[in-house]
């Protein structure tokens, strides 16, 4: 293990937060926003339970509880003899690593395959994940060659992008063998039953869609009482997990989902393990609050010292230390902390974690010796005479106490911080007495997301589609439509089921070009498909893709290249007015697409074309000459 690399790694993840947090005048009533959404959602958290559950049910699927991971493993492998699976595919869960999920599943017979790029590597490894976000950011490109070499059997070129190709190739078969689909949640919203879930590389959506059974693990504390609220977590999530405006892939599940064998099969298993424990103590339970993004690790100077491994457990970190004494295994690592501030200055949903890891320290076991001397020093102090006489004896102790590690004296965040936890290169700016307020649930939230979606702050989509890695043209008519498709074209254009590439398929053949509607096949293979997507959202530079019941559905699963068409009227969405059009959607899983899939598993460097296309292309299209 690699204290550089460690460190390394942390920094790009910070300075990438950083570049983006100079657009972002807002962030501070950001944060404060998620932290009152998240209050309210502890205040009545059987009643938003409750409702998700009925909601879930509603559309189809089946809701289990889980009070320990013991049921929850138990309850799992009960779906899983059930439909009689013999291989699971399991996309990126620190949840399911809570529960030791993998070597239970294992040990009962089944073959388990982590499709996310640092899980796979680290499941060959056998070690346990180095980072909530980042789970192999402790090996280097060499060692992770190494351990394919070992196990994969081939060699390739030491870079991470041939390293990637390698790892996408052994896995793609892993999909279409498994029975079931193992996936996270990161927000579920009670009012709609939609379950949400962020992802760059495209393995998510695999592993949620091409199963015959789909299901999916989170802690009770991910709830949010409506997708009005998914607004301002979106916004905070991926800038403090990655330093991306929205991850590459955004799904809302809100229905089954369509399959070759009918409806897929879905099960939510929504686990206690503890929380209701730590819900109970009012003066820890924003500890609930937490995102799980992992900022709180990248500016720790202890993490840096040696990953997750250093502290015995799933959740590292600052936030690791308060889930430590109530989520089991039970434990006390308040010690692990040099109280330098700044994982709570860094912390998107302002959990205050530093005066949090004090309290627990304050009944720590670990450091009733410390405060036994601490007294013992302030009453030998107290008497002058005492103290005189013993200075010869002061005199023989060594000058400095030996350490057991080296730790910076800040972490790499405060070195680029003013006093008072301001980052230097990140003026905040008062939000401007015109910004809109909003209103939650009938109640005035003050200037909140919305205020960077009114009229003349919205950036152009252009400008975002760049930034994310993607194309835009602006096309008239299926003759020009044709036109432009047939110079992109490289072996079989697979087109999606819809009325407008309908009126394009005669010119293009026209033209000579071979196509191929997705309506009868499931999941084909090819270079480039052609999809139509519902709108765009201006800000982040996102497509957004219907769900859907017919095999067009998967068309983009197996392409190198998608072509998106955007309706002309619907190319301007903001996040308030996208997140309205999912609660209206009731189709299986929609997609928000922000560039090509991506992955930076390897020492941080971006790869383009993870598990999923490498190559976005956006036409706002106009269908009449």
């Amino acid at each position: 293990m690699s204290r550089q690399a460690i460190r390394a790694a942390t920094h790009r993840a910070l300075e990438n937060r950083a570049r983006l947090l100079q657009g972002y005048p807002h962030w501070e009533e950001w944060r404060r926003q998620a932290q009152g959404v998240k209050a309210e959602v502890l205040s009545r958290l059987d009643e938003f339970l409750g409702r998700l559950q009925e909601q879930v049910q509603g559309w189809g699927g089946q809701v289990f509880w889980a009070h320990d991971a013991r049921e929850a493993r138990d309850l799992i492998l009960q779906v899983a003899r059930k439909h009689g699976v013999k291989a699971v595919v399991k996309s990126k869960s620190m949840t399911t690593e809570e529960i030791g999920l993998n070597p239970h599943l294992t040990a009962a017979g089944l073959r388990v395959r982590e499709t996310d790029l640092g899980e796979f590597i680290v499941q060959l490894a056998g070690q346990a994940p180095a980072h909530l976000t980042a789970p192999a950011l402790h090996l280097d490109r060499h060692q992770i060659a190494a351990i394919f070499r070992e196990h994969l059997g081939a060699s390739v070129p030491v870079e991470p992008e041939a390293l990637t190709r390698q790892a996408r190739e052994y896995l793609r078969p892993s999909f279409y063998e498994a029975q079931m689909g193992i996936t996270g949640v990161n927000f579920a919203a009670a009012a709609e039953g939609a379950l949400v879930m962020v992802e760059n590389e495209s393995n998510l959506r695999l592993t949620a869609n091409v199963p015959p059974v789909h299901l999916a693990l989170m802690g009770l504390e991910k709830i949010i009482p409506a997708l009005g609220d998914l607004e301002v977590f979106l916004r905070l999530l991926p800038a403090s997990a990655t330093g991306q405006r929205l991850t590459a892939l955004v799904h809302i599940i809100r229905g089954l989902k369509p399959h070759p064998q009918g409806r897929q099969a879905f099960y939510l298993v929504i686990l206690d393990n503890g929380r209701r424990r730590l819900w109970a103590k009012e003066e820890l339970k924003d500890a609930l609050h937490c995102l799980r993004c992992g900022a709180c690790l990248n500016a720790c100077p202890v993490f840096q010292q040696g990953a997750a491994h250093l502290y015995g457990r799933v959740y590292p970190g600052a936030i690791g230390i308060l889930l430590a004494p109530y989520l089991a295994p039970v434990g006390d690592i308040a010690d692990l902390c040099t109280q330098c501030g700044a994982c709570q200055e860094i912390c998107p949903a302002a959990i205050p974690l530093t005066a949090k890891i004090l309290q627990l320290r304050r009944r720590s076991p670990k450091f009733r010796r410390v405060r036994t001397l601490s007294r013992l020093a302030g009453l030998w102090l107290g008497w002058p005479r005492l103290y005189r006489g013993s200075e010869g004896l002061l005199r023989l102790l060594p000058q400095k106490p030996p350490l057991t590690m080296a730790l910076a004296p800040k972490s790499f965040y405060q070195m680029r911080c003013g006093r008072g936890g301001q980052e230097s290169a990140q003026p905040r700016p008062s939000a401007p007495a015109s910004s809109p307020q909003r209103a939650s649930r009938g109640e005035q939230g003050g200037e909140g997301p919305s205020a960077l979606t009114a009229p003349g702050l919205l950036p152009s989509l252009s400008t975002r589609l760049r930034e994310a890695g993607s194309s835009l043209q602006k096309i008239r008519g299926p003759a020009a439509l044709a036109r432009y498709l047939a110079g992109q074209a490289s072996g079989t254009l697979w087109l999606q089921e819809h009325p407008w590439l309908r009126q394009a398929a005669p010119e293009l053949e026209k033209i000579g070009v071979k196509t191929a509607f997705g309506g009868q096949v499931w999941a084909p293979e090819g270079d480039t498909a052609v999809i139509v997507a519902l709108g765009a959202i201006s800000e982040t530079g996102s497509v957004i893709l219907p769900g859907g019941a017919s095999p067009a559905t998967w068309l983009p699963f197996r392409v190198r290249r998608q072509i998106v068409l955007v309706p002309p009227d619907y190319d301007h969405l903001t996040l308030p007015q996208a997140l309205e059009m999912a609660a209206r959607e009731e189709t299986g899983l929609t997609t928000w697409l922000t560039g090509p899939s991506r992955t930076a598993d390897i020492e941080k460097v971006l790869v383009l074309g993870a598990q999923g296309a490498e190559q976005l292309d956006v036409i706002i299209y106009r269908a009449e000459e």
